[in-house]
């Protein structure tokens, strides 16, 4: 601590880009650098880097040696998803060392003002995504004075990777230590953090000392995390009287589509999912349109409660919705597999069909034993035809091993084969 205190005032008099530029320097020449090879300039060779990079072929060593080829090109630099690749590769094959050695070179590839906030944003998350935490926060420290920008990366990057008691420490001690105020957003991570630890009454704390104790003001988001919470614990009274405060305007704030998913979500693990239903009509009066995971949250509540006529005639209103963009809301794959495992339960195979059709149509293969079931009650109901149509579909649909398996499941059900598609 009197080292890192004596470093700091030697260079208090720097401006701000020369201190980071400074610390930097210091920080690098204490950790055991690899060699750096020729900087690679070429477009072309640029390419064949980054194949490299991405090819499986490529063991640890040699994939750390062509990133450190790169890296002085300001194009290779600006390049988030090879960043993100290189790092889960090394840190899957468990080589930190090589981690720490591509992203602590990244840090000087550039003349001042590089590296900015933004770069070394990006080296904390990919510091915590490898599972190096410590990093992440000595890369914060190298922001000078802190920010509440950067520190709610901090805070985000350990929640985002499942640290969550790092967060809150990092909350508790670091404003104090490093004299700045976290703002609304990195309350909104802490928040969401506690909430993870099941520290419901905590973040609900938190939340109500905000305005007073740190002269923040809530906003929906956190709103949103404490009704998360309560969501999490079934403690639904809670729940009830924070989303009242909110849509009956006490807190002055507007409910967001967020904010209805989650009472949504609570109606429906109530049991009560057509009240959920009536709050799409009025999340659109009230100007917030329902996204696809409001309907997959009242599908699933009504597919839950044997309401299948109903959570079928939802699906069919999705994409009539009134939207920005005009388009209405399209199903994804868990909408057409939470309603056709349910239409086949309750043997509504009409409608079964349809749906899995359209599930086939964007090539997505539904799970097996729900087709099977299907195909059976087809056959039951004498619909042979569409029966063994759906079977060829599907095994069109299937690849690798899963066509393998697919076959298997067909063989039992038509034992002679699918040849005849009339019969």
């Amino acid at each position: 601590m009197a080292a890192a205190a004596a470093l700091r005032r030697t260079l208090a008099p720097a401006p701000a880009l020369l201190l980071r530029r400074q610390v930097l320097l210091r920080l690098l020449s204490t950790q055991p650098q690899q060699p750096q090879p020729a900087a690679a300039t070429s477009p072309a060779e640029l390419v064949r880097i980054k194949n490299s990079i991405r090819s499986a072929a490529t063991g640890p060593d040699d994939l750390a040696t062509l990133f450190l080829r790169a890296l002085p090109n300001q194009a290779f630099l600006g390049d988030r998803p090879i960043f993100s690749l290189a790092v889960t590769r090394l840190a899957s094959a468990g080589r930190r060392d090589l981690v720490f050695s591509i992203l602590s070179s990244s840090l000087t590839a550039l003349p001042a003002p590089h590296p900015s906030e933004g770069f070394l944003i990006r080296l904390i998350s990919l510091y915590a995504a490898a599972g190096m935490p410590q990093h992440s926060l000595s890369t914060f420290r190298l922001v000078k004075p802190a920010t509440d920008r950067v520190f709610s990366a901090l805070l985000a990057a350990y929640h985002d990777t499942a640290q969550h008691d790092l967060a809150v420490t990092a909350f508790r001690d670091l404003p104090a230590e490093l004299s700045f105020q976290p703002g609304v957003v990195s309350h909104n991570v802490l928040l969401k953090s506690m909430v993870a630890t099941g520290d419901v009454a905590g973040a609900r704390q938190v939340f109500d000392e905000m305005a007073d104790k740190a002269g923040v003001q809530p906003d929906i988001v956190s709103c949103n995390e404490v009704l998360r919470g309560y969501l999490k614990t079934a403690d639904y009274a809670a729940f009830d009287q924070l989303f009242k405060e909110i849509a009956g305007g006490k807190r002055r704030l507007k409910p967001n589509v967020t904010t209805y998913n989650l009472r949504m979500a609570a109606l429906c693990a109530k049991g009560r999912s057509f009240e959920a239903e009536e709050l799409l009509d009025v999340m659109g009066a009230n100007g917030v349109p329902p996204n696809r995971e409001s309907f997959n949250t009242v599908i699933g509540g009504l597919c839950k409660e044997g309401e299948v006529g109903a959570a079928a005639a939802l699906f069919k209103r999705m994409p009539e919705v009134p939207r920005p963009n005009g388009k209405g809301v399209s199903p994804n794959f868990e909408t057409y597999i939470m309603l056709l495992e349910a239409l086949v339960e309750k043997r509504v195979f009409s409608p079964a069909l349809e749906v899995c059709k359209e599930c086939l149509a964007n090539k997505w293969a539904p799970p097996f034993q729900a087709v099977k079931g299907l195909i059976q009650g087809l056959v039951k109901s004498r619909k042979v035809k569409q029966a063994k149509e759906l079977g060829m579909a599907m095994r069109k649909a299937t690849k690798g091993d899963a066509k393998a398996e697919w076959e298997n499941v067909e063989s039992a059900i038509f034992p002679q084969g699918l040849a005849d598609s009339t019969a």
